[in-house]
């Protein structure tokens, strides 16, 4: 009976609508930056903001090394197994205790050698201790596998507005680097402890013995093996432009990344979605429906990362000496180089996250992390000494290109892009003629809020009518159907 209620719960929510909650939270993760971010780069200038970046990357291979894969393995585990809460509680709790036997041996290493080899920032790194222990306490991992996207999405928006509001009462110069990084780290534990008050009811309290427990340790593995890889072209940037440039260039390439991955944030938030539903239609032998669902999910995915992209590169210029300050101007540059890897990651995205991980194709998918990170590494190994952020930049766009790439090898069979690159062309040709149209109006109006609002008001509705009218006249189209659905539903409740 607890099985049927878990998966008739679950059939009630649909792919739109966990979308839509996952949106809403992009969204915010958006607009608070929007926020702070102006604040911050003016509070605690390149070297402050850099310092947070680097030392916060060193934590991340430690957390990565605590979590072993459990986050993602456990996602796709808990969505096989949700329609039997007995198995799915044993999976939870097993997977668990395996967690927190890893998270804390990393947690021991990451502090011993702070205490003993790091001298410099060594109070910022101390500090940076408690998001390591919000790993240790994630279970965050079990809701998505379950797709309950309202209850995270709820405790993330009221941590970050509670965040936001601590940075603008506590942060006031730049020797409150301490104090800012005490608040982003709170943020994190804090995230992961308020989870567990949603687990009750949800699974049942069994015994599990230590096999069960390492029974779950080869398999994290080997969903770590390409974690290690997307660690290191998402987060080595940082490490090594630290290592031999200095923090302010890790600054300067930190806040172009972020507003990069803002606008990502509303291609990549269907992945997150996506992953369980998909891992439990390959698990009940759907496999058109899931096809149809990757198809749809390509499709959307690329609508939206294009207009993202030449949004992104166009409106740079104009946007980023207003809304973080004169010491961040190269971040212009980067922006402009990093803003091609929107369309790159929505594409792996789809092929990854929403095909290669849910069929188990781990093999696959390893391999083309390992490509990207090889590319990424031996790139920063050239450019970054002699050209910091940017050659750091150039490293991330050669490693999301290699990427996609090698994915588009191993699903070249499944996805019939002769269908699909017309409606991608297209998507390139409008989002290219909302490029011009928002160069123009930035030259005209030079570098101020108002020209940046203009610019995206604008680049929207150019974009957007486009294709409308494209999709108007050949009576096909995602938008096209869309509204016909709604137009038809609206009439049936007349």
């Amino acid at each position: 009976m607890q099985g049927h209620y878990i998966s008739k719960g679950n059939a009630t929510m649909s792919v739109k609508k966990n979308y839509l909650y996952n949106l809403l939270y992009q969204v915010l993760v958006m607009i608070l930056p929007l926020i702070t971010v102006p604040y911050v780069s003016r509070v605690l200038l390149p070297q402050g903001v850099g310092t947070y970046a680097y030392t916060a990357s060193i934590v991340s291979y430690f957390s990565l090394l605590g979590i072993l894969g459990i986050d993602t393995y456990g996602n796709k585990l808990i969505a096989m197994t949700r329609d039997d809460k007995r198995k799915m509680s044993e999976n939870f709790i097993s997977l668990y205790l395996l967690q927190l036997m890893l998270t804390f041996a990393s947690l021991t290493a990451y502090v011993l050698i702070v205490l003993f080899f790091v001298k410099q920032d060594q109070s910022i790194a101390l500090i940076q201790t408690i998001s390591l222990l919000g790993t240790v306490i994630d279970c965050s991992w079990f809701f998505f596998g379950i797709e309950q996207f309202k209850k995270i999405v709820t405790r993330n928006i009221v941590i970050k507005l509670l965040s936001l509001a601590a940075i603008f009462l506590f942060v006031k110069n730049p020797s409150d680097l301490p104090v800012y990084t005490l608040i982003m780290c709170l943020s994190v534990f804090l995230s992961a402890l308020i989870m567990w008050f949603y687990l009750k009811g949800r699974i049942m309290i069994v015994r599990v013995n230590f096999h069960q427990i390492m029974h779950h340790l080869k398999p994290s593995i080997v969903y770590f093996i390409p974690g290690i890889a997307l660690e290191v072209y998402f987060v080595l940037n940082k490490t090594m432009i630290g290592i031999f440039s200095n923090n302010s260039e890790v600054g300067i390439f930190d806040y172009a990344d972020k507003i990069r991955m803002m606008a990502l944030s509303v291609v990549t938030s269907l992945g997150t979605v996506m992953l369980p539903r998909m891992a439990h239609t390959f698990a009940v032998g759907q496999l058109g429906k899931a096809k149809d669902y990757l198809l749809k999910s390509l499709d959307f995915s690329t609508f939206l990362a294009i207009p993202l992209m030449f949004g992104v590169a166009g409106i740079a210029e104009e946007f980023i000496p207003w809304y973080m300050g004169d010491h961040f101007l190269k971040s212009i540059v980067v922006l402009v180089i990093l803003a091609p890897t929107i369309v790159l990651m929505a594409w792996s995205g789809v092929f990854g996250t929403q095909y290669l991980l849910p069929l188990g194709k781990m093999k696959a998918y390893t391999t083309s992390v390992y490509a990207g990170a090889i590319v990424n590494f031996f790139v920063n190994l050239m450019m970054i000494r002699p050209f910091g952020s940017i050659g750091a930049s150039f490293g991330t766009l050669a490693a999301e290109i290699a990427v996609t790439l090698v994915q588009l090898y191993f699903v070249r069979e499944l996805i019939p892009f002769r269908r699909l690159f017309p409606r991608t062309l297209y998507y390139l040709m409008a989002g290219f003629v909302m490029f011009l149209l928002i160069r123009m109006v930035g030259s005209a109006m030079g570098s101020s809020i108002v020209t940046t609002g203009v610019q995206v008001f604008l680049g929207c509705i150019i974009y957007f009518s486009i294709i409308l009218v494209k999709e108007y006249v050949k009576h096909d189209g995602m938008i096209y159907h869309e509204i016909g659905k709604t137009i038809q539903r609206f009439r049936r409740r007349r």
